[in-house]
């Protein structure tokens, strides 16, 4: 099954050159450096968990195409679940996210800076010249309109805080769009995606195992149900990394309110929650791997 569930923006303009120069960077803040950190950890977790729904639903289509008894062999036949142009959308929209955040770790708590505030306007330019075609999900496409106004209206020589209270409500907005395009349950964006891919899977051994069941062959019964109940698990693990996605997203959105509300060091445990869960996100879809290999 193919999904139609979202979209963000195309490409921006090359990173800023004001960026990193020597002449407009202060001390980087521990309380602001995790934010750019955490969507460049989203980012390999969007890679592996669009690759692994697009296997599934690979596998999916090639069971029907076989069943069909059709002739002619086409790669329309086996349409993603993310299609390429939209994978690529997402890498595009946390790396612009991750681009704001190493911007604000360019800031201090309480310091000022004429050049920051330009690229933080810079990058507002930069977001706002992307396209807003139809084909868009409308939330993440409102998203990145809003946070780029905000960004373009930015005053000059602007605080950190100041830069905080200011995007926030368009940065939060943005994340809980994303967030709901990954899907609020199974039956939702993504994540509806996967889990009903993921019956017409399990489907092809309730097949094999009327047809193993009529023939009374019980080596070979127990055998499709050894495969049904792995395969029951790995639904249920790819489906709970997808839910996980979400949740990372929606705890960047609240770690970032943190911060324009004044709290210490808030993106401490939210980047600690992405790196650890791209680390167990990658060892669930390396497990389901080999177990397919060994079938």
């Amino acid at each position: 099954m193919r999904v139609t569930w979202l979209s963000t923006r195309t490409s921006t303009a090359a990173l800023l050159p004001v960026l990193l120069t020597a002449a407009c960077v202060t001390t980087p803040s521990v309380d602001l450096n995790g934010f750019g950190r955490a969507a460049t950890g989203l980012q390999t977790d969007v890679g592996a968990t669009f690759t692994e729904a697009n296997r599934l639903a690979r596998s999916v289509e090639v069971d029907r195409f076989v069943r069909s008894g059709t002739i002619g062999l086409t790669e329309r036949r086996f349409p993603p679940a993310v299609p390429v142009d939209v994978a690529a959308r997402w890498r595009t929209a946390l790396g612009d996210l991750a681009r704001y955040g190493n911007l604000l770790a360019t800031l201090t708590g309480s310091g000022r800076g004429g050049m920051q505030t330009d690229a933080f306007r810079q990058l507002g330019t930069q977001l706002n010249s992307g396209s807003t075609d139809a084909g868009f999900d409308p939330g993440i496409s409102a998203g990145f309109a809003a946070l780029a106004g905000a960004l373009v209206d930015l005053k000059a020589q602007s605080s950190a805080r100041d830069i905080l209270r200011r995007t926030d409500p368009d940065v939060r907005r943005l994340l809980v769009a994303m967030a709901d395009a990954v899907g609020n349950s199974d039956a939702e964006g993504l994540r509806g995606t996967v889990a009903s891919n993921w019956t017409a899977a399990l489907s092809a051994y309730q097949r094999t195992y009327a047809v193993a069941a009529t023939e009374k062959s019980d080596s070979r019964q127990r055998q499709i149900v050894a495969d049904y109940l792995a395969g029951v698990d790995k639904r249920d693990a790819q489906l709970a990394a997808i839910a996980g996605l979400r949740s990372s997203l929606l705890g960047l959105a609240d770690a970032h309110t943190a911060a324009a509300a004044g709290s210490r060091r808030p993106f401490d445990e939210v980047l600690k929650d992405v790196n650890d869960r791209v680390t167990r996100t990658e060892a669930t879809y390396r497990a389901m791997e080999k177990a397919g290999e060994r079938r």
